[in-house]
């Protein structure tokens, strides 16, 4: 969403992350670069969540850190690179 409607972002990668860091750049939301990730279940069984840790680099050279949680390990992560992209636009 952007300003409250929906926005359609496209990017390039080798997996999720990297195509979802690279709309963001495309599209001028957000210019970083993942340089560490890692990821836990919390809990156990199918149902537990997972949770992602991100660390980005941005055109400053300063670091940013985003974590997200979700029962998928993708929207998980994606969730830790939304977190980055919202606060890398305030700075």
């Amino acid at each position: 969403m952007d300003r409250g409607e929906p926005r359609v972002i496209e990017g390039r990668g080798s997996g999720p992350l990297d195509a979802f860091v690279d709309s963001l750049r495309a599209a001028g939301i957000a210019d970083i670069a993942v340089l560490g990730y890692h990821e836990h279940a919390l809990g156990v069984g199918s149902d537990a969540q997972a949770a992602a840790y991100v660390e980005a680099a941005l055109p400053n050279g300063g670091t940013i850190f985003g974590v997200g949680m979700d029962q998928n390990i993708v929207s998980a992560s994606l969730r830790a690179i939304t977190s980055i992209a919202g606060r890398a636009r305030l700075r």
